[in-house]
């Protein structure tokens, strides 16, 4: 099986050569790199491209790519290039200032790489500008405790990704081919582009998650959600409006997704556990459809008359 690395990558110059290393040291033989760089004002694009001519790096991968965008295009534009060239039957996303542990595509491939459909993430250790573990910080136990808690109430994951991206990060997906052909790319959006690209995929199929700290997320100064957070709440709306058309307006293809074309009458009380996304739904789909009240009858279905 072949899998595919694609690095978005920006202004990482003092990340990119680490990032990029871990990718070589990886335990699965059959890779191929793909890195496209954001034209970055920076050495970033220099110092993957030094990597690059290296024939010791290269001969370990079944191809290289390295290209470098003619301008500023953005994360989304930078991330669907990298992957409208991965042929790859999985596709593991990474950022430019993070990495991988060496079994990370090894533990994916062994456990799911059979899977058409497949859409997963792997548990978080941040890492600070060195490198060294950050063992103090509230932010990936926050995340196993959303996940955790999913778990104890019987929610799917699915519906937990309805309360933020519980993945982190852009870098810490994994998709097969077939999947991104079913949901198309990244969209145009600064700061939540993931988490609407996760709230696609997650109408398709259940993700699957990977408990072991497998994706190491660097906190850093620059980081993404310290500068954009301003654009979070239009941004936000735009992740619930995608949602809602994907799993409301039509019947979703996985039949666990929250939906009421899923669970009938049973959505509306099961909203109610997911504060957020019952606001939202109430500004976007409100007065609800009455046809979404036909459903299939599974094991969350329950008579139920709210208002």
């Amino acid at each position: 099986m072949l899998v595919s690395v694609v690095i978005a990558c920006y202004k990482h110059e003092a990340y990119i050569e680490e990032c990029l290393e871990t990718v070589y040291r990886q335990t699965f033989p059959d890779v191929e790199l793909i890195v496209v760089d954001d034209h970055s004002p920076d050495k970033s694009f220099e110092i993957a491209q030094r990597l690059f001519k290296k024939k010791s790096f290269c001969k370990r991968f079944v191809s290289c790519t390295l290209l470098r965008n003619p301008l500023n295009l953005g994360a989304h534009y930078t991330w669907n290039r990298a992957l409208s060239l991965a042929k790859g039957d999985m596709i593991f996303f990474l950022n430019s200032d993070d990495a991988f542990s060496k079994d990370r595509i090894q533990i994916f491939a062994s456990q799911h790489g059979d899977e058409k459909m497949f859409f997963g993430f792997s548990a978080v250790e941040p890492i600070d500008e060195r490198g060294t573990p950050i063992t103090t910080h509230q932010f990936p136990t926050s995340l196993r405790y959303a996940i955790d808690r999913a778990r104890v109430a019987g929610s799917p994951l699915s519906w937990t990704f309805l309360d933020s991206q519980i993945a982190a990060s852009t870098g810490n997906f994994v998709v097969s081919r077939e999947l991104l052909r079913q949901i198309g790319w990244l969209a145009d959006l600064k700061y939540c582009h993931d988490w609407e690209f996760a709230l696609r995929a997650v109408t398709v199929v259940e993700p699957k998650y990977v408990e072991a700290d497998r994706y190491m997320y660097r906190l850093h100064s620059t980081n993404s959600f310290r500068n954009l957070s301003n654009v979070a709440e239009s941004e936000t709306r735009a992740c619930m409006s995608s949602y809602c058309i994907n799993a409301i307006a039509r019947r979703p293809i996985n039949r666990t997704c929250l939906s009421p074309l899923n669970f009938g009458d049973a959505f509306y009380k099961l909203i109610r556990l997911h504060p957020n996304f019952n606001y939202w739904v109430k500004q976007l789909y409100a007065p609800y459809q009455p046809d979404h009240r036909t459903v299939e009858w599974n094991d969350r279905t329950m008579p139920l008359n709210w208002r």
